[in-house]
């Protein structure tokens, strides 16, 4: 609290109004020469300043500016979909009275004063962490805007990203059950995860990332997924090392507006998500507010039910011109009930482990039967050698998170900007589990909670207009909770673990050569405190330990591109490291038995971080006047430094490890190339395909006796396709993903051993359509769309785990 009232103070005492002169922005907003209905936002470095309405023949204004470069957004209804668009910079002189800044939204082009053209481009924040268009982004990103999810009606987040390059997106079990995203080759906590800029992650996670909760995200209102391939840790700090995940919210809309929608399909699914959004005419003050719920009520056996509530909201206030806050909120309740892992089903007698296995499952008849008590010698298959996630009747999880944002922003002057923030995050899960199922159970119950707080405080200086840097200060703690219940109260007991940290961090951005060459470069340093850990024993482990500061994590990186007019052909390249905090399980974990009613330590304090080293570079061509674009990417990546987890390991103090615990070692590698083609065939078809090779290796085997050190769960080829066609105001989209085969454990409950199977890879290939009804006009808008999912009846699996047969939802959405 002491480091957000220091910021507060600062930044409160510093603001005021800057004296304007007289210069004049105005123009029209039209489409197809149509005067349009639009919202236009006027941003200087990378702020909004202000914002206004078109009137009825599509004519804005703003007075009273002073002289230096704008940016214009245009916000407008497009059939029926509010999208946001981005214009280059424009200059304007205070010696001249008006600069006319014309913008036709049907061909994406500006004129302004009479002679110079631009093109309304995106923009993204999350190679800098501050407003980049395309042009001046030095790294390899992706952007999922808000047009394409609708056009594939998607409704979470994984199943959005399986067409970024690069990525391995896994669903181990259908909706609700956990979600892995390896990017790269990489593991599953090598991927940070962003709201709005700011990390997201539990503390209470074995590997303190954010995979327990991939799942639930949905897609209550949001405005853009931004995606960054590489690592990207000088900037978003923990877990960034392989990619970074931004989940963007729309800000409020001059004016009331709104979405109903309601979905219903195969599986018990049933969805239904709401948001408004209203703002004062100048802009001063808006708001958001979303909600969704989404139910499978049978799931992939029949009684996988599994639901989930979203909420958000987000709120803007402009007190003054150059000073924003910005308030925002997400929560999520959800639950799912759980299947037994997968199992091997050798017989009675077991191959090697140093085979690899090609996986037959049992059918989903034989599951059943199984399920209901048949021996697996009774069944009648004889080559099946994995029973997939059997039905457990009684074993459920509950998670919640909360997420409260306060951001503000001030421009001290054209040049000079302060943006700080605060975050508080808790997330929580409970596991519950009872006698029934397969094989033996115990009853018990377990929670995990984990608290986060950040305080973040950063300026940008754009001393002139090649070079903008930005310097800050971020200290954060976080908490971790484990609770441990038993139906008769005798087996209970808890743990409890903190650490702090403080972080500075720099980056600098030049643009040379009429800004043909972007350069960037950052470094950061986070410094940890430990707290002592207390357990509901007197005699817990680490109790007599003398605690000191674990080393610092240190990094770097460094982008460059540089872009050939002519040949419209941009190369680049990045290099850096990243690197993972320890979490606290890592650093304090122990395992309680309630037989032996003692705690067993498994962590160490002095863990050093992860550290990792990348590289990848890239080439980018346009063709045909811009319609389409073709990108191939090398990348490299190796896990220099890891925690991993032994046998043997030496004591912490007073404190013996006699099961193993958490130690740092070598790591592995990572390489491959990414391919992919954006092309834009005619004015209303869009196509987008990729394909990733991905060679990952481990220094030691994942199992023990086999001598594999092929990375697991990661194939080696994937191929996705993102293709749109629309008619007018309807449109028809494909979106289709296929991989080769992998490999994966299963352990085996037989002999308590692990054994590597290989998988093959999916075909799945998602199919959805619609149609625009504009109603009043354009004033309201129904949209009528249906997807079939797993087209083609793909009967694959995820690491063991069952997924969606072919099915189909239908939905409705109105708008207004």
């Amino acid at each position: 609290m002491r480091i957000i009232k220091v910021l507060s103070l600062i930044c409160f005492l510093t603001i005021g109004i800057l004296a304007q002169t007289g210069a004049v922005v105005s123009g029209t907003v039209s489409d197809a020469e149509k005067p349009l209905k639009a919202i236009v936002v006027l941003q200087q470095n990378n702020y909004e300043i202000r914002r206004t309405e078109t009137d009825g023949n599509g004519f804005y204004k703003f007075e009273n500016l002073r002289s230096g470069q704008y940016k214009i957004i245009v916000i407008a209804n497009f059939n029926g979909v509010y999208e946001q668009r981005e214009a280059k910079e424009i200059l304007v002189d205070g010696s001249q009275n008006e600069t006319i800044v014309n913008i036709d939204q049907k061909s994406f082009v500006s004129t302004a004063q009479a002679t110079s053209a631009y093109f309304i481009k995106e923009s993204v924040t999350i190679s800098a962490d501050t407003t980049q268009t395309l042009d001046e982004v030095s790294k390899t990103v992706n952007i999922i805007g808000s047009q394409e999810l609708r056009d594939r009606a998607d409704f979470s987040l994984v199943e959005s990203l399986r067409s970024i390059p690069g990525f391995r997106v896994q669903q181990l079990g259908g909706f609700g059950r956990t979600a892995n995203i390896k990017t790269r080759g990489l593991r599953n906590q090598d991927t940070a995860v962003l709201i709005d800029g700011v990390r997201f992650r539990d503390a209470a996670a074995i590997t303190g990332d954010a995979s327990a909760f991939l799942s639930d995200f949905t897609l209550t209102s949001v405005a853009k997924i931004e995606v960054l391939r590489g690592s990207g840790s000088s900037l978003y700090g923990t877990n960034a090392v392989g990619g970074t995940i931004d989940f963007q919210t729309p800000e409020p809309q001059s004016g009331f507006h709104g979405n109903v929608a309601g979905a219903f399909g195969g599986y018990g699914l049933g969805r239904f998500r709401a948001n408004v959004s209203d703002g004062t005419k100048d802009g001063k003050f808006g708001f958001n507010i979303g909600g969704a719920r989404t139910i499978y009520a049978k799931g992939i056996d029949g009684e996988d039910d599994a639901h989930n509530t979203n909420f958000q909201t987000r709120v803007e206030y402009n007190p003054f011109e150059r000073t924003n806050i910005s308030g925002r909120i997400f929560v999520s309740d959800a639950y799912v009930r759980l299947n037994s892992n997968p199992n091997t089903a050798f017989g009675s007698v077991a191959p090697s482990s140093a085979t690899i296995i090609d996986a037959v499952p049992l059918s989903r008849e034989e599951l059943r039967r199984y399920e209901n008590g048949a021996a697996f010698s009774a069944l009648t298959r004889g080559n099946a050698n994995f029973i997939p996630d059997a039905n457990d009747p009684d074993a459920f999880q509950k998670s919640q998170f909360f997420n409260g944002q306060i951001v503000l922003t001030h421009a001290f002057s054209d040049r000079f900007v302060f943006q700080g923030y605060y975050s508080g995050l808790q997330t929580q899960r409970k596991n519950d589990n009872g006698i029934l199922g397969l094989g033996f159970q115990s009853a018990s119950s377990g929670v995990f909670k984990g608290t986060i707080n950040t305080a973040n405080g950063h300026f940008n200086w754009t001393p002139n207009r090649y070079n903008e840097l930005t310097a800050g200060y971020e200290f954060e703690t976080e908490k971790y909770g484990s609770d441990g219940f038993t139906p008769n109260g005798t087996g209970n007991f808890f743990a409890r673990a903190g650490q702090s940290s403080n972080t500075v961090y720099v980056q600098d951005l030049l643009k040379l050569f009429n800004n043909k060459l972007q350069l960037a470069g950052g470094v950061r340093a986070q410094f940890f405190d430990l707290k002592t850990p207390s357990f509901s024993l007197t005699n817990a482990p680490y109790s007599n330990l003398t605690l000191e500061n674990p080393p610092t994590a240190y990094t770097f990186d460094g982008a460059a591109s540089y872009f050939f007019e002519k040949t419209q052909t941009k190369i680049r390249a990045h290099a850096g490291n990243g690197y993972r905090v320890p979490s606290l399980y890592e650093r304090f974990g122990t395992f309680y038995s309630s037989f032996s009613n003692r705690f067993t330590a498994l962590g160490d304090p002095n863990l050093r971080p992860e550290k990792t080293i990348a590289f990848d570079g890239g080439i980018e061509q346009n063709l045909f006047k811009n319609r389409a674009k073709l990108t191939a990417v090398y990348f490299y990546t190796k896990l220099q430094n890891v925690i991993g987890f032994g046998s043997g390991v030496a004591p912490i103090g007073n404190t013996p490890r006699t099961s193993g615990g958490y130690l740092n070692t070598k790591g592995g590698i990572s390489r491959g190339g990414e391919f992919s083609g954006q092309i834009k065939a005619t004015d209303s078809t869009d196509v987008f395909a990729s394909y990733t090779f991905t060679n990952s290796d481990q220094r030691t085997p994942q199992v023990t006796g086999n001598r594999n050190i092929e990375t697991l769960g990661i194939p080696k080829h994937q191929f996705t396709l993102v293709a749109t066609q629309r008619f007018k105001r309807a449109w028809v989209n494909f979106d289709f993903l296929a991989s080769s085969d992998y490999l994966a454990p299963i352990f085996s409950g037989q002999n308590f051993s692990s054994y590597v199977y290989r998988f093959k890879g999916n075909r799945r290939g998602d199919l959805t359509g619609g149609y625009n009804f504009p109603l009043k006009g354009e004033r309201f808008n129904l949209r009528v769309f249906g997807t079939i999912e797993n087209l083609f009846g793909d009967d694959y699996f995820e690491n063991g785990f069952r997924t969606f047969d072919r099915n189909g939802r239908v939905g409705l959405s109105f708008g207004f």
